[in-house]
This record gives C-alpha cells, structure tokens and sequence, in this order.
C-alpha cells in the first residue's frame, strides 16, 4: 500500500478551495450566458461580472484602479510588461526595462520579449534574494533624463515573493526610492505567491501595477489579474470590444467568481493563516535540522538571513542531488520540488538562488517546501521523519536507485 500523500509544493499550486469550487459551479450552471448579450441573461451575467471586479478591487485597497482579467498570471506578467511600455520609443529616448533573477519566469520571458524595443538590466540581488537598492539607484540615475523628460520610458519589474527562494521584496521601499529620484519609472509587481500569506494592498505597496492568479492560494485555474492605476495606458495584446477594449475576449464569468471569493478569503484570513503557517515553518526546520544534522547532511536554510513568506521553505541538502531528492521524496509520498513549477523540467539550477551569491554546492541542493491551508503538523511531524530516512539512503552525489534516466548538470 502506497504511503500517505503529504502535499508540501502549494507554492506550485493548491488545493481548489471548497466554497470557492460549489461558487464556479453554481455560476456555471445558473449565470452561463455571455456578459456581452442584451438579453436579460447576458445582463445578469454581467452585473454579477460587475460586482466581482468591484469587490475585488476594494479588497485588495484600490477601487478606483483598472482590473483586466486574463488566462493567468503568465498572460498578466506579459500584458503590464509589454502594454505598459510605449509602443514606439521617442526619437533619442529608448525605452528601459529592468528585472532580475529573483522574478518569475514568465516576467522574465515578458521583458526578453520586449528586447527589441527596451534596453533591458538584470539587477543584482542580494544575499538575502531582495532586489540591491543601491542597484537600483544606479539604473535610475543612468535614465535620469529620460524619465525627467519622458514620463513611463521606464519600467523596474519584480516578484513581491520569490517562488524560487521564499524572500520578500521590499516593495513600500522600492515605490519611496523611485518617488524621490524617478516620479517617471512605472513598478509592476507580481504578487501571485504574496496573496493569503502577506497584506497585499496595492496603494500601500506603492506599484503602479500588480498581477497574480488565483490557483496559488485557493482559487480555480485558468483565470489571472492585472491591475493598473488610473490614468495609466495600456496597450492591449488581444484586441477586442471587452473589458474596456484592453482584452478582447468573452470573459469567463463563473472563474472569475471564484477568482474574487478566493482572493476574499485570502485577504479575510491572511493574518491567521500567516501566523499558522509562519509556526509550520519553523517546525519543520527546526525537526528538518536536527534529523539532518544526525543523517550527516547538516541541511541549510536559504534566505533565512532574511523577510520571507510564511508558506516556503527552501532547503540544501550538502552533497544531496535535488533532482534525486525530488524523486525519492516523491516515492516516500512526498510531494515537493526544486523550483517554480513553470521550470521543473529544466535540470538548471533557480536563477535567483545563483543570484544570492551563494556557493555552487548550496544552489545545486536545493530543494522547495511550501505549505498552505491544508498542511496540518501532523503532515510536518511525518514529511521530517520520511526526508531524514531518505537522506540516510541518499549518499553525497548519489543517482536514483530505480530505473529511468538522469540527466547530469553542467559543472558536475
């Protein structure tokens, strides 16, 4: 008989929470008619569209704001990156963009898909996975001019929480730096793994966009939100008469619904769940070091030098490979993983954790916990019991012990 499945990778996604579920399905079955009709199905489909993007906007601090929904937060990363950049730059103006390795790979691939109309810097981070301000201070003061004479020539993007590394971003700090030496530079944030587990309140943050997607924290799949300040353009990349002509399409209504009840309910329990979640951590790292220490691999806290998010834990194992690790984890009935899970299936290492500056051994061992509503301790107690039994097996540079390939890392 297969063991108990403990699920500790909610940071990839999580469990469809139970009101938000019968929520879909009752919309989908009782308002399924297109919100674009006259009729008087169409209009309740659209007052109940309405309502939702009223009521998420007021709990996430900005009523007033714009709020495009989108396929996810991938769509949502690309639609702020690529709509909020000027489609021509000026004459002698260049448009700039800067990100960094602590963001998501979908914000990443959003700004190497600008390339050929934005000069673009990675930014260092530092070795607690924040962005480095004083970086930062240098990229605005290289585009003084431009942002002086050029309002929103600029862009600085990042990830309020790193999935790769569990940091959070100082991102209150970043919008007051920009305030005083660059008015003009636009901050687009997303906040997908931040919602349910730190206040997310968009005018507090400072950004002039955010985006996130439901799954993350309770919500259905397949729908995401990008919310814009007022009086911003925003260049749409599928024209279309809905949502105010900035993204054509017929709006999923019922996924929408449960998009709004989930972020309700994130935002109703954050403070809870937070501090719940915050004592799961410690316990499992705490129980996680000293089995290590007594299985001789003397397991190491990443970013613990640091803010992080409640609900990650990302942990080295010295000498353990974290592909054989996942593997073996997932035989003991364990689920968890070495990174976002948009990049589980490249052998390279987190791109932000290589970013920390720290040592090559560190990053190629790392492996990803995360916890959410349905983690209880007795799921941390039984996770630390079978990973020290698996590291008891695993020998430093040691491959998996069943069949099937694996494919070796660059260096090793």
């Amino acid at each position: 008989m297969p063991p108990r499945e403990i699920y500790l990778d909610h940071a990839a996604t999580t469990p469809l929470d139970p009101e938000v579920a019968d929520r879909v399905a009752r919309v989908q079955a009782e308002v399924f008619a297109n919100p674009s009709s006259p009729h008087t199905a169409g209009r309740r489909a659209r007052q109940l569209l309405d309502e939702a993007r009223e009521r998420l906007l007021a709990d996430l601090g900005c009523p007033k704001a714009r709020l495009v929904f989108t396929s996810g937060a991938t769509e949502a990363n690309h639609l702020a990156v690529h709509g909020l950049l000027p489609p021509e730059p000026a004459a002698g103006r260049p448009l700039r963009l800067a990100h960094s390795p602590r963001d998501h790979a979908s914000l990443r691939l959003a700004a190497t898909s600008a390339g050929n109309r934005a000069e673009q810097t990675s930014l260092p981070l530092t070795p607690a996975g924040r962005l480095d301000q004083a970086a930062v201070t240098d990229w605005l003061a290289a585009g003084h001019q431009a942002v002086a004479n050029q309002p929103g020539t600029q862009l600085l993007t990042t990830t309020l929480v790193c999935g790769q590394s569990g940091s959070s971003e100082d991102l209150s700090g970043l919008a007051s730096l920009l305030a005083r030496q660059a008015p003009g530079c636009l901050l687009h944030t997303d906040a997908t793994q931040a919602l349910g587990r730190l206040p997310v309140d968009v005018y507090d943050l400072g950004v002039t966009s955010l985006c996130f997607s439901p799954h993350k924290f309770g919500g259905p799949r397949g729908i995401g939100c990008l919310i814009v300040r007022p009086g911003l353009e925003l260049t749409p990349l599928f024209h279309g008469t809905q949502q105010l002509q900035l993204r054509g399409g017929t709006e999923p209504v019922a996924l929408i619904a449960g998009c709004q009840l989930a972020v309700s309910l994130a935002v109703a329990r954050q403070q809870g769940e937070a501090t719940r979640l915050e004592r799961l951590r410690q316990r499992f790292e705490q129980q996680l070091v000293k089995y290590g220490r007594e299985a001789g691999s003397g397991p190491v806290i990443i970013a613990a030098s640091g803010p992080r998010s409640p609900h990650v834990s990302t942990v080295a194992f010295p000498g353990i490979d974290r592909q054989a690790f996942v593997m073996a984890a997932d035989l003991a009935g364990v689920a968890v993983a070495t990174g976002t899970a948009c990049a589980s299936g490249s052998q390279e290492p987190a791109p932000a954790l290589i970013a920390m500056g720290l040592d090559r051994w560190l990053v190629q061992a790392a492996v990803r916990f995360s916890f959410g509503r349905s983690t209880t301790a007795s799921d941390i107690d039984e996770a630390v019991i079978r990973i020290s039994q698996i590291l008891q097996r695993l020998k430093p540079g040691s491959k998996p012990a069943w069949p099937g390939p694996v494919t070796s890392r660059a260096g090793n």
